[in-house]
């Protein structure tokens, strides 16, 4: 579990109040990364959606860097939204900081919120 503030902090939960914040932030695991991490795979299935709360990532699409993540931003939300397999490699460019959900408690972080499902339906359609 991760403190909610923490969530507070994250543009995708903008706007929820601190009773929907503590429910969200309880289905959240926070673990360290070190550089050099491959945290999801290409064409992997997808098990997890993971925000940045420090340091940075990379994301590669075959071999070629398409975006760099830091602080407030997230992954995996594409494989959890749509069912697909990962569509893009992320790797650790420092140690991290990273708040992390699992697919088993997924649709119950969805179901508190069906503007924070919006937003990750968004999301994950403008990344596919």
């Amino acid at each position: 579990m991760i403190d909610h503030n923490v969530l507070a902090n994250v543009p995708l939960f903008k706007g929820m109040s601190d009773e929907e914040l503590q429910g969200c932030a309880k289905l959240f695991e926070q673990t360290r990364v070190l550089m050099g991490d491959v945290l999801t795979a290409k064409d992997d299935f997808g098990y997890s959606l993971c925000i940045v709360l420090e340091g940075q990532v990379k994301v590669d699409v075959d071999g070629e860097m398409v975006a760099e993540l830091g602080a407030g931003e997230h992954f995996g939300e594409v494989a959890l939204v749509t069912g697909a397999k990962r569509n893009a490699t992320v790797t650790a460019m420092e140690t991290c900081q990273l708040a992390k959900i699992m697919i088993w408690n997924f649709d119950e972080l969805t179901e508190r919120s069906p503007n924070l499902a919006a937003r990750l339906k968004a999301v994950a359609e403008e990344r596919s």
